[in-house]
């Protein structure tokens, strides 16, 4: 019996005695001919010849040799592969439909060109069709046929995980509970949601290659790109691949300490996904900071087996490198995979471009009207698989008449069209973005509005009951629903959405007043900078005339812990001295009463002291005592953090020296002493290497600055020696696996890029 289910992505995936057949009808006849030649290629182990256009001479593939199948079968000589496509769900292949091929057929036996000769095709081959055909086939000169079906197709891809690793876009044509297991299972339906529906659309591209040959060199890749270039989609396939593959029990985490919490020590077999690691559109000072602290812990996991993968925005990275240690990671170097969408082939922003609009839900009359167009657009220098994507979607389209120019200008400027968008949509589907980027980018579903919020929907001109419905109509265009962490959560389907969003309020007083008095402080502070400070990528820069709304929401004696703590961040990143200044006037006591403690490291506190320094607002008596702080923390830590670049300005130089020669009269004699306080300090529990890391990053400090003194340098090379016994004698209670799975190697099959045959040729039908 023939039962129908859902796929995760709402296509159809049919069940045949509990076997899943996969929807291969939705690959083109193009991506379907890749796939065939995928299968020779790297499950069946031939080196093809592929040609892939019209004038093939009825050959899709070639090789010559011997060639023994899984099943046993013995074949030698010349081998073609040709594939019949089709866009019919379970249509029946018939022998009447091969006549061009059997023509083709007999003329390649009488050049000895296919002594043997595959048949694939995506449609049903049942068995009394497949005995005449394989006659018909061998009565033209062949001497051995093979047809391969939908159903034998699927088995392949059922039974193989490396082919669905090389060609991911499978996880989106079929049912994954049926080649998951539990476990995998769930872990592969989060991944799916945080993405939607763009994993059936993905295209192997060079990046995704090199980005699984650093996973596999490495354990770690570092994908680099610009906004839209398709990072996350390419760390989608490669997480299920790895869950797949690689059987890892993968996690998309959002942050240092999420790391740290679901790292184990004990198991070899963890995938770690980190979107936008140093900021989502922005450096995120207090991110790289946390992952500096987390760098020896990913370097831990990596030696024994895990692998991690980081995307980030390239210009959000080269300010984050600045602040990175990366010398606590080496791999981060040998394992950067930028993504120049300039640079993707012909090919691949054509089947990219292809997949959006055959798949998507523009109506027919639209994809016959654009498609004379498509291939210009695609090969349109400013071409980003979200662009194909917003095309394929008819709420981007509206107002889209299907010209030449007005394409162009379409790819040209995206933003400007975004924003045009959102201003056009109505009040109640506004209103919903708006309480999604006040938020901070993540809706809880369902959603509970505060008071506040009800009142910001209602200037909008929306509604409660609106807002919810909006929110499932925009569902996979503008917005997402996704499942995360055991909860539903609305966000932002791209975030250039939450980009142009943040363009409007920045334009428009109204929601910028809405945005600052009613987004949590927290969000705002990673968000907005109060002045022109120089940060990429901001939200959104407050103007003048609008500090004294936000500081009035700056109560300290309300503010948590955690609120604190990236408050004085933003004060010392994102504010500029008129800001300063008015806060500075609003809360008199506000410097006076910031503390630095003797038992932490240099904290932010301290980053704050800097920054009204730096613009002439702090006390001279405030700055004599974080002077005194700053040397008591370089001996009793030891922190040598008072020689960044951020924070030696607040010293006078003699005053740096000073310090100094308490390091080298105070500190360096009782070394020995200081290193027996950090170890009692140490807990079976955790990694040595870990514990002593920031230890050991002081004293390498220290040794550059005591450089000609001969001395000091000996006693802090003694001390590191020391260092090491001590981290070999704590090791015995931390044990690592260092198992390694490298066996995965990429390889894409190579094809005739001069092809006759336009991709676009049935994406209208």
């Amino acid at each position: 019996m023939e039962e129908k289910q859902l796929n995760s992505h709402g296509l159809t995936s049919k069940v045949q005695a509990s076997e899943v057949t996969y929807e291969l009808h939705t690959l083109g006849w193009k991506a379907f001919q890749n796939l065939c030649a995928t299968i020779v290629r790297e499950i069946w182990g031939q080196t093809v010849q592929t040609f892939f256009d019209s004038n093939d001479g009825g050959r899709d593939g070639a090789f010559q040799g011997n060639w023994t199948s899984q099943d046993g079968d013995t074949f030698k000589g010349t081998f073609t592969v040709q594939c019949k496509f089709t866009l019919e769900a379970g249509k029946q292949l018939r022998l009447s439909e091969l006549n061009d091929e059997l023509i083709k057929a007999k003329h390649l036996s009488k050049l000895s060109l296919a002594d043997n000769y595959f048949l694939f095709t995506n449609a049903r081959l049942m068995g009394t069709a497949e005995e005449s055909i394989r006659q018909a086939f061998e009565d033209c000169g062949i001497k051995q046929f093979k047809a391969y079906g939908a159903e034998n197709i699927s088995q392949i891809i059922r039974e193989s995980s490396r082919l669905r690793m090389l060609v991911p876009r499978i996880y989106g044509l079929g049912d994954l509970s049926q080649i998951l297991d539990v476990r995998a299972y769930d872990q592969a339906k989060e991944i799916l949601n945080s993405i939607g529906d763009d994993l059936s659309k993905f295209v192997i591209t060079d990046s995704y290659q090199k980005a699984a040959k650093a996973l596999v060199e490495h354990g770690f890749v570092l994908l680099l790109g610009e906004p839209a270039c398709g990072k996350s989609t390419i760390a989608a396939a490669l997480s299920l691949g790895a869950l797949d593959e690689w059987r890892c029990q993968t996690f998309k985490i959002r942050n240092a300490s999420e790391f740290v919490i679901h790292s184990n020590p004990h198991d070899s077999k963890q995938f770690f996904w980190v979107d936008d690691a140093f900021g989502a559109t922005q450096f995120d000072w207090s991110s790289v900071a946390d992952w500096n602290g987390a760098l020896p812990h990913i370097h831990a996991a990596i030696r024994r087996g895990a692998k991690v993968l980081f995307t980030s925005r390239n210009y959000i990275y080269q300010a984050a490198k600045l602040h990175l240690k990366e010398s606590a990671l080496p791999v981060i170097h040998e394992s950067q995979v930028i993504i120049y969408v300039e640079n993707i082939s012909k090919d691949e922003r054509e089947q990219i471009l292809y997949n959006h609009i055959r798949l998507g839900g523009q109506p027919l009359e639209f994809k016959r009207q654009i498609k004379p167009f498509l291939s210009k657009v695609a090969s349109h220098l400013r071409f980003t698989p979200e662009i194909a994507r917003r095309l394929s979607d008819p709420i981007f389209t509206k107002r889209l008449l299907i010209l030449e120019a007005c394409l162009d200008d379409f790819v040209e400027h995206p933003l400007e069209f975004l924003k045009d968008i959102i201003r056009t949509v109505d009040a109640e589907s506004r209103s919903a973005l708006a309480l999604i980027f006040m938020r901070g980018g993540v809706l809880n579903s369902p959603c509970e509005m505060t008071d506040f919020e009800y009142n910001a929907v209602e200037r909008i001109g929306g509604s409660a009951s609106g807002v919810y419905k909006a929110l499932s109509a925009l569902n996979r265009s503008l917005t997402l629903q996704v499942f995360q962490d055991g909860n539903n959560n609305w966000k932002f389907k791209h975030p250039t959405i939450r980009d142009a969003f943040a363009a409007i309020v920045a334009e428009d007083y109204e929601l910028l007043d809405i945005y600052l008095t009613g987004t949590p402080l927290i969000t705002l502070f990673g968000e907005i900078t109060c002045g022109d400070v120089g940060v990429n990528g901001v939200k959104v820069i407050v103007p003048v005339n609008r500090y004294d709304i936000f500081i009035s929401r700056l109560d300290l004696s309300i503010m948590t812990y955690r609120e604190k703590f990236y408050f004085y961040i933003f004060l010392s990143r994102r504010c500029d001295k008129i800001f300063l200044g008015r806060f500075n006037e609003r809360n008199p006591q506000f410097i006076e009463n910031l503390k630095i403690d003797i038992h932490q490291n240099i904290s932010f506190e301290v980053y704050t002291l800097v920054r009204f320094h730096e613009f002439g607002l702090l006390p001279e008596t405030k700055r004599l005592y974080v002077v005194e702080k700053i040397r008591e923390l370089a001996v009793e830590i030891p922190d040598s953090g008072f020689l960044k670049e951020d924070i030696v300005k607040i010293l006078r130089d003699d005053e740096k020296e000073s310090i100094l020669d308490d390091v080298k009269n105070k500190l360096l004699p009782s070394i020995n002493d200081t290193i027996h306080n950090w170890k009692d300090n140490f807990s079976k529990d955790d990694d040595p290497n870990v514990h002593f890391e920031k230890l050991i990053d002081t004293l390498y400090s220290y040794k550059e600055r005591f450089s000609e003194n001969p001395c000091a340098v000996d006693i802090i090379n003694k001390a590191l020696l020391r260092i090491d016994e001590v981290i070999s004698e704590l090791s015995e209670c931390y044990t690592e696996n260092n198992e390694q799975n490298d066996e995965y190697k990429v390889s894409q099959p190579s094809v005739n890029t001069n092809c006759p045959r336009s991709i676009f040729d049935d994406v209208d039908q």
